[in-house]
């Protein structure tokens, strides 16, 4: 075995360190990318995604010839998506398509290219603060126009440090955006639990052992702490009453946000550039410039 002391690159990641933080992106990736495909010297645009646009079916529907291209391009997004979490839902989106391409999918995926083109060397901010876990939920209830299914998001920090992230479509149809928000509220319990148990293991000693997911819906906040089988929620299977197990044994607490802090929001929707741009910086995406000016 060789000691090759600090780690600075590898498999496409790129590591900075300064003081007590670190800082992870994959510029050279996104390059490289951006060349492969043609859009190096292509028009920036300062969002992945058009606001107020779900519908994924419509638009040019005709079929995009060179399938092949198409998923080289998004199996390339979602390489960069290790250290970009800022264009995980629309790559998550363009994923879905990847079957049965059309030219409309193929002129979303270019503007995603044309985002990175902007922000080819941002990158997540890490810094040493007090161990402590905190989730964000969210969901985008009935947010796929085609099959009426929700899109769950989370994520999660670890002192401050974002450190787990997810953007998917819901397997099921819910009913009600209480029962959208109360399914990710169990995924998100069930990634904070295993995020705890893995520093346990690395006998890492956390700050606090309550961990804190926020919730920016009061009818899932209010169902995990009072399971009433009422009309709208008797339907929900009891598997997701595993949040309610956790509350009660004292292992995480709900706390409910304001939508517009909640920073999920942004894994489950196109948002307006103001809007990303706040979450983004929330997230710890942040150009390579400011990390060496911090």
């Amino acid at each position: 075995m060789q000691d090759l002391e600090k780690i600075h690159y590898i498999l496409g990641l790129e590591i900075d360190f300064l003081k007590d933080k670190a800082f992870i992106c994959q510029s050279k990736y996104a390059l490289s990318m951006l060349k492969k495909f043609n859009m190096l010297n292509c028009k920036s645009i300062e969002t992945p995604m058009e606001q107020n646009v779900k519908d994924s079916n419509k638009g040019d529907e005709r079929s995009f010839k060179d399938i092949t291209l198409f998923r080289s391009l998004i199996g390339s997004l979602i390489w960069l998506t290790i250290t970009r979490p800022d264009i995980s839902f629309s790559v998550h989106k363009l994923s879905q398509a990847i079957q049965n391409p059309s030219i409309y999918h193929w002129k979303k995926a270019k503007r995603v290219l044309r985002y990175v083109s902007s922000t080819f060397d941002f990158g997540l901010l890490y810094k040493s603060e007090d161990l402590s876990i905190i989730g964000y939920s969210d969901s985008d209830f009935v947010g796929d126009r085609a099959d009426r299914k929700s899109t769950s998001a989370y994520v999660i920090y670890l002192g401050g440090n974002l450190i787990s992230w997810l953007s998917k479509k819901q397997d099921t149809v819910s009913l009600s955006s209480c029962e959208a928000e109360y399914k990710v509220l169990t995924t998100t319990t069930k990634e904070v639990l295993w995020i705890k148990r893995l520093l346990v293991e690395l006998k890492i000693i956390m700050e606090e052992n309550i961990h804190m997911i926020m919730c920016d819906n009061i009818s899932a906040q209010a169902l995990a702490n009072n399971p009433i089988f009422h009309a709208r929620s008797k339907h929900i299977e009891v598997a997701h009453h595993f949040v309610r197990e956790k509350l009660i044994g004292g292992e995480i607490k709900l706390e409910h946000i304001d939508t517009s802090s909640c920073i999920a929001d942004m894994l489950t929707k196109p948002l307006s550039k103001s809007s990303f741009n706040k979450h983004r910086a929330n997230l710890g995406v942040i150009p390579r410039s400011m990390f060496k000016s911090i």
